[in-house]
């Protein structure tokens, strides 16, 4: 044999183990995006709703003053794959634009297309429950820390209606 004969050229291509690799990684890469999308949505799409709202008095036995009470019943979910929890939860009532109180909710979590259930009660003591809209507009906001995934963030959610009751006055 010569020397001047050709040798047939070396393919150069990605075969054997490096396009395992890279198929690996590739795959590894969009299974941790798609994940941490779930989780961005899962605490960006945090949402409070009230159910069921009632008003009524308790009478103050020393001194004969009535202090009006709101109870809300809800739910909290969200448009979550993954499973979400709920830390720091804060509640905030207003009815007719005058903020009615505060309260707060043990920390709770959910699974995909489940909730959690909440049961709240607002006092007011300085309102006059003697003569009271049979509407009020109320708004419901919770603020809360919510952990999905790979995230945590402060989020808040607020809920409103317009409610009316059975009686004006207590």
């Amino acid at each position: 044999m010569s020397d001047d004969t050709e040798k047939p050229r070396k393919r150069r291509s990605l075969g054997g183990w490096k396009f395992i690799v890279a198929i690996v990684l590739i795959l590894a890469y969009s299974a941790s995006a798609a994940y941490g999308i779930m989780s961005d949505t899962s605490i960006r799409g945090l949402t409070v709703k009230m159910f069921n709202v009632s008003r009524y008095c308790t009478s103050n036995q020393s001194t004969s003053l009535k202090t009006l009470s709101y109870s809300v019943r809800g739910s909290i979910w969200s448009t979550s794959s993954i499973p979400t929890s709920l830390s720091h939860m804060t509640f905030t009532l207003s009815i007719d634009g005058l903020v009615i109180g505060t309260g707060s909710q043990n920390d709770a979590s959910f699974g995909p297309g489940q909730s959690t259930a909440f049961n709240l009660t607002f006092t007011h003591p300085t309102l006059n429950p003697t003569i009271l809209p049979l509407s009020s507009a109320l708004v419901l906001s919770l603020s809360a820390t919510v952990a999905a995934g790979l995230y945590s963030a402060t989020e808040a959610a607020s809920d409103n209606n317009l409610q009316t009751f059975t009686s004006t006055g207590c």
